[in-house]
């Protein structure tokens, strides 16, 4: 009878351990533990037949090593490339497509027109590339953002790293950006962090007060006042 009742626990754990698997992943995978999605992906922010992977897939393939990363609920994106040092792509879509991203709620020195970069531009882009660059990352709304994108087509988002250190956060510390005066969640966060920032005179708050007003080199990042509204993003 033990025998039995032993059986039978062992059997309905089975069952709900094959139940529970099949409902985090309902197609099946290869063996690298990749597949396409065919339902609910929109729930894991994918596209319909998007080729992606659960956990980590270390494999020399191109096409595996661009997919996304399911990690529990939550997709990470692989960074393609670093635009300037609030912009950057990622791998997004089917067949290795990219999708410009936009860091939310925060603004870095225009790296563009190269003649006439602001004061450090460059620094915040290498910031960026040290933090970003090839790395899986969580790309995270604001539940009071209005806009998914700005005008120019960029997806606005917070950018995540597996240990949850968040990206535009980091960018603000460490003086490479500031608090872009929007409507979000982080908004008096973000300023807190910057004002810490200039007490300590980091990054762009020490260095970009001591250029000289007569070099025709480099514009000096507009440190006073704020640019508002989602035009100005870029």
């Amino acid at each position: 009878m033990k025998q039995v009742v032993a059986a039978t626990a062992i059997t309905a754990t089975l069952i709900l351990l094959l139940s529970a698997i099949a409902a985090a992943s309902p197609e099946k995978t290869d063996k690298f533990g990749c597949h396409k999605c065919t339902r609910n992906c929109e729930r894991y922010d994918l596209l319909k037949n998007e080729y992606h992977c659960h956990g980590t897939a270390n494999v020399q393939s191109q096409n595996i090593q661009i997919a996304p990363r399911i990690y529990g609920n939550s997709t990470y994106r692989r960074v393609a490339s670093i635009i300037d040092g609030d912009t950057l792509t990622v791998y997004y879509g089917i067949g290795g497509k990219k999708a410009k991203v936009r860091l939310l709620g925060i603004d870095t020195p225009e790296a563009s027109p190269k003649e006439k970069a602001e004061c450090f531009s460059t620094q915040a882009t290498q910031q960026l590339n040290k933090l970003a660059f090839n790395m899986f990352v969580l790309l995270k709304k604001d539940k009071l953002q209005r806009d998914d994108k700005d005008k120019y087509g960029r997806l606005l988002r917070y950018v995540i790293l597996f240990d949850n250190t968040s990206v535009n956060e980091e960018m603000i510390k460490g003086g490479y950006a500031k608090a872009y005066p929007s409507l979000t969640t982080t908004v008096e966060q973000y300023k807190k962090l910057e004002n810490e920032a200039k007490e300590k005179k980091l990054g762009m708050w020490g260095e970009c007060g001591k250029a000289k007003k007569n070099d025709t080199s480099q514009r000096l990042f507009p440190l006073k006042g704020e640019r508002y509204g989602s035009h100005n993003i870029n």
